[in-house]
């Protein structure tokens, strides 16, 4: 299996070429590949703001990160990537499908871009669901969180205003049945922590806005 789910992305679109001289041998400041590599500023701005998170100490990018790279956040789709795949989702309901079954596996990696001014794809990592700012674990715990809060969402009705808040407003509460009380509150508190990390809210705001919203 590639170690990177950018390089399997690529893999997976066709191996494609980048807009660059012809690569040299070298090794990629972002994965550590040694191999073919392109000059960075050849493919991003010299003003990025990125490179103190390159490990491996050069301004050099294997074909696989440039063309990673090369993708625009305003166009980045989201993706479910595997080690064989990858799929395109057109709306982030369609998404939370997939990751409210399972956690993701080690072979799984998740691309979801909200404000879409931040390269997410070189970021992503197996198993995990990387946003604008933030690449976090999707275990069991994520799965269960993000199906309270599409519930929550759906069959209760709240609002996103209303689910900023830690405790659910009492019109709203009084308004479910007597027996569904102790699920929303249960599933209202099940959001805190991430109602703490702005990228990981923001990322579930997108996963559950109804279609008419987006």
């Amino acid at each position: 299996m590639l170690s990177d789910p950018a390089a399997a992305a690529w893999v997976a679109a066709g191996r494609p070429a980048v807009d660059a001289p012809a690569p040299v041998d070298g090794r990629c400041g972002r994965c550590g590949d040694n191999g073919p590599t392109v000059t960075s500023s050849r493919i991003i701005s010299e003003k990025f703001t990125g490179f103190d998170a390159w490990p491996f100490g050069s301004r050099r990018l294997c074909v696989p990160c440039a063309w990673a790279y090369s993708r625009q956040p305003t166009t980045q789709p989201s993706l479910l990537i595997t080690d064989t795949s990858v799929t395109e989702y057109s709306t982030g309901a369609d998404l939370a499908a997939v990751l409210t079954s399972a956690p993701l596996t080690s072979t799984q990696a998740v691309v979801l871009p909200t404000a879409r001014r931040r390269h997410i794809l070189p970021t992503a990592e197996w198993g995990h669901l990387a946003t604008d700012g933030l690449v976090v674990t999707w275990d069991s715990a994520a799965a269960d969180r993000l199906t309270d809060l599409v519930w929550l969402r759906t069959t209760v009705g709240a609002t996103w205003p209303q689910l900023n808040h830690s405790a659910p407003p009492s019109r709203l509460l009084s308004a479910q049945p007597a027996d569904q009380w102790p699920r929303v509150l249960s599933a209202w508190t099940s959001l805190q922590p991430w109602r703490a990390v702005p990228p990981l809210w923001a990322a579930a705001r997108v996963l559950t806005n109804p279609p008419q919203s987006r």
